[in-house]
């Protein structure tokens, strides 16, 4: 986790009081009464903690990997409280003061509130325990849930990382006898994977140890001999494009890492600075915006040009869970337990790799803590343990600890986007060029230009480069290149309406080419907030305040591949798919999709997932989880519906069908005779009733077969975009240059909402994940020695659950029938709009134009203090 007492994950009781496991000292529990989540309550019966059921009802939870430490602060807060003030509801600042030292990547913090409050007031203390939405929840309020973190096996060994001590540089020799000779040391790799033997980034892997412990491993690393050549280095991407930089790659470009969830396609390079070939099929009537371009520029009268260049910080994934491996390899095959959002590719990838079976291959990922897209395909923490645990013929267990995980875990790239846009007096869209730079280290494919090719009418002029640096690979990260490629497009929009005077919903409305956003125009319309923002720039004082929005535009894809299989037998109906879970709600809405066909309780649906034998599943990535499991799990529990009914035949009931119980609500099999409840009739079962779905496809599509940034997958891509909305409200010091959001309401149009309630929870972390790419996530480096120097958790601040405004998500569900189960993914499209929001609220307030983000104090206080010292002055 963060092994600093940062993230509270970790929290245990000691005598009753709170406190962060990972900086208490093994002295401290000497005589001293210790209790974990697991000792608050485990039965579901009827043992669960108020609290316990709270957070199940209201899911203040996604992941799950810190919320035994929310349960356990919750609980100390909640005997607190009604001690003190009986069963009364708690104010939202006290819940956030008491909660202020635990941190949730996921941003379940809407949920948490309310089950605080919720549970202080008395509303979970009766035995009984209401229905709750996440189908995975006890285990996960309990401490049962068992990530890739707490696989233990016999006699496992401990594996960690030498990295560079060098920026950039050529490794020379490694010697490794030191290190081996060392006691309890099992095995010693190298594990730089450069063909030129040139480590490019600092900190990067180059040895791994494999030993008893992890103090062992930790003494035998300090022992490894390296001997470099330095090489000059480059981290900052403005200083990678001037003349004479140091280039990143002066061997050859052939092979860098690859930051996106597509293959790499041809480019021409000059130094540090990539140009993608697929440039020439981003442009719309290339000519005409450059034309149009000209001519503003030069003047003439009726154009007007707004102008403008746009910067986001890189924003880390750091999941709570590291990334991280257990394998173990036996006279069977090669079992891999991994903390991955692609179970089924993985295993494919690793049978591919060491030149097995994919029989062979069996990959667990039973709960995942967290991945927003940077835990995909064949990653170097897996083949390092798979290595080790060959040469040493031992499990051997490799967890990144927190500073790993951000140095070379993943990042959203950084982005330097110029845009321009031409209009007219009749608000036409005339012509749009772009200019996008990402940077994502050693790897390329920051691609923003595609989101604003797909967004709007008009003549387009898009380009994207990559701008490699000595720094770690940029990985996918929810929506790849979608947030920053939104940031530049909608401030822009907002310039123009502002520079026209016309209002920024009514150009958007003009300037959309797609009727998927029409409702969400509809709605925000509708907002008092909206409809109540002052005028940009007219306010004075220390205190402003304003209202922005901006949208989101997303394609809508799917996993052509996808099987769900049902087994029906006395002990219920389980099923299974080779999907995981990571916070998403798969479980859930296989659960859901299952007992809504056959009438029985999300509870009573058992979910088998987060293993590579089970049918094939999707990756989750491109937002396709939902909309593959979804409607192939319809039709699985559809099937069964009919063996059933076959079954009832068999078994001599006159003119059976499938259906409810009136009075119940509950499914079975009703007869001329009457009705058999399904847990009934499946007990007479002569035997048990299996049935596997069909691929997912069944619309019409085209296909994309491309490959993840290492392996393969299938997808499929529906023809019509999903949209979004972000309003933000926010209050800005102007003084100290403090940005504040006061509200955020969301709007999503992508189809049906299959579970309300964690579509809700995905869209919330969506919202909370950009107010910190808007206002603190920031990485940064030393330009000295290039080393990260934001590599923890207090200086990489994330938000936490004092810094979060008020959240409403609204559904435009319809529009897309067409589509096989009427759903989509919304996890990307939840994250596009609010960092541009965010913005234009910012501009509303100050009639200062925000351009860079994150929206640190020192970036606004310089442009905004006139506002509060001319007060002063009036004053």
């Amino acid at each position: 986790m963060c092994a600093a007492g940062v993230c509270g994950a970790c929290t245990v009781m000691i005598d009753g009081m709170p406190a962060t496991a990972c900086t208490l000292p093994a002295c401290a529990l000497a005589d001293a009464e210790l209790r974990t989540v697991e000792d608050m309550g485990r039965d579901i019966g009827g043992g669960l903690h108020p609290i316990q059921k709270a957070f199940l009802v209201h899911d203040g939870l996604q992941c799950g990997y810190c919320t035994p430490g929310f349960i356990v602060e919750s609980i100390s807060f909640f005997d607190r409280w009604r001690a003190k003030e009986g069963k009364t509801e708690p104010p939202r600042d006290a819940i956030a003061h008491a909660l202020s030292g635990h941190l949730c990547r996921c941003g379940a913090y809407v949920g948490i509130y309310a089950a605080v409050a919720a549970a202080c007031r008395g509303d979970f203390d009766g035995d009984a325990l209401p229905d709750y939405p996440r189908h995975d929840g006890p285990q996960k309020v309990t401490g049962a849930a068992r990530y890739t973190t707490d696989v233990r096996y016999p006699g496992m060994l401990t594996a960690k990382y030498l990295g560079s001590a060098h920026t950039h540089a050529k490794v020379l020799a490694m010697r490794f006898e030191a290190a081996l000779a060392v006691e309890g040391v099992e095995a010693v790799l190298d594990v730089l994977d450069d063909p030129h033997r040139v480590a490019r980034y600092a900190g990067q892997p180059i040895a791994a140890v494999a030993a008893v412990d992890e103090a062992t491993a930790a003494r035998a690393l300090a022992l490894i001999e390296v001997e470099y050549e330095p090489r000059p280095f480059v981290v900052d991407p403005y200083e990678a494009l001037r003349e004479g930089a140091p280039e990143v790659f002066p061997e050859s470009k052939k092979h860098p890492a690859n930051a996106s969830e597509g293959p790499i396609p041809p480019a021409t390079w000059e130094g540090n600075l990539r140009k993608p070939m697929l440039n020439k099929l981003l442009s719309s009537h290339k000519g005409r915006a450059h034309d149009k371009l000209a001519r503003a520029q030069a003047g003439e009268d009726g154009l007007v040009l707004v102008e403008g260049t746009y910067h986001t910080a890189g924003q880390s994934h750091t999941s709570l869970e590291p990334h991280c491996c257990v394998a173990r390899w036996t006279d069977e095959g090669l079992t891999v337990h991994t903390s991955t959002q692609s179970v089924h590719l993985l295993m494919q990838e690793l049978a591919e790799h060491y030149r097995l079976k994919e029989s062979q291959v069996l990959v667990h990922a039973e709960f995942v803590g967290g991945a927003f897209g940077g835990k995909q395909g064949l990653q170097l923490e897996t083949t390092t343990a798979v290595d080790l645990a060959r040469a040493t013929g031992k499990a051997v267990r490799l967890v990144h600890d927190r500073e790993e995980e951000m140095v070379f875990g993943g990042y959203r790239p950084l982005t330097r986007i110029e845009l321009s846009a031409v209009t007219n007096a009749e608000l036409e869209p005339l012509g749009l060029t772009m200019r996008a730079y990402g940077t994502a280290g050693v790897a390329v494919q920051s691609q923003a230009a595609p989101w604003v090719r797909m967004t709007y009418a008009g003549p387009k002029d898009l380009e994207d480069f990559d701008v490699t640096t000595n720094t770690s690979p940029g990985k996918p990260m929810r929506a790849p290149s979608g947030p920053p490629a939104f940031w530049a497009l909608e401030s822009l929009v907002d310039e123009v309406a502002h520079a026209t005077g016309s209002d920024p919903v009514a150009l958007r409305r003009k300037w959309d080419d797609s009727e998927v956003r029409r409702g969400l125009y509809d709605w925000a319309e509708s907002l008092p907030e909206w409809q109540g923002r002052p005028k940009a720039g007219s306010q004075r004082g220390r205190m402003v305040s304003g209202v922005g929005l901006a949208i989101g535009n997303w394609f809508n894809a799917f996993h052509n591949a996808t099987r769900v299989q049902l087994d029906a037998g006395p002990e219920g109906v389980v099923a299974r798919c080779a999907v995981q879970d990571m916070g998403n709600g798969s479980r859930s809405v296989i659960a859901k999709a299952v007992g809504e066909t056959l009438g029985l309780p999300l509870r009573e649906v058992a979910v088998d997932l987060g293993a590579s034998n089970l049918p094939p599943g999707p990756n989750s990535s491109a937002s396709r989880t939902t909309a593959s499991i979804y409607p192939t799990s319809l039709q699985a529990a559809e099937m069964l519906q009919a063996k059933l009914v076959a079954a009832a035949k068999k078994a001599g009931l006159r003119h059976p069908k499938y259906g409810l119980d009136a009075a119940s609500g509950r499914g079975g099999i009703a007869h001329d005779g009457g009705f058999v409840p399904l847990s009934e009739f499946l007990r007479g079962l002569e035997a048990p009733i299996r049935v596997t779905s069909k691929r997912r496809g069944g619309n019409s599509t085209f296909d994309l077969l491309g490959a993840m940034p290492s392996g393969r997958m299938g997808i499929s891509v529906y023809p019509k975009m999903t949209g979004s909305l972000a309003v933000v409200s926010v209050e800005v010091d102007t003084l100290l240059g403090r940005v504040y959001p006061r509200k955020v309401w969301l709007g999503l149009a992508s189809g049906k909402i299959v579970n309300p309630e964690l579509a809700r929870s995905q869209a919330y972390g969506a919202v909370i994940q950009c107010l910190g790419a808007a206002l603190t996530e920031e990485r940064h480096y030393d330009p000295a020695t290039g080393f990260l120097l934001s590599a923890n958790l207090e200086d990489y601040r994330i938000p936490g659950i004092a810094d979060i405004p008020p959240i409403e998500i609204f559904f435009d569900e319809g529009g897309f029938e067409g589509m096989k189960g009427g759903a989509c993914g919304l996890s990307e499209l939840a994250v596009l709009p609010t960092v541009a929001a965010v913005g234009n609220a910012v501009f509303n307030a100050t009639g200062w134009r925000p351009r860079d983000v994150p929206l640190r104090p020192q970036r606004v206080q310089e442009h905004v203090a006139h506002l509060a010292h001319s007060s002063q002055e009036a004053g």
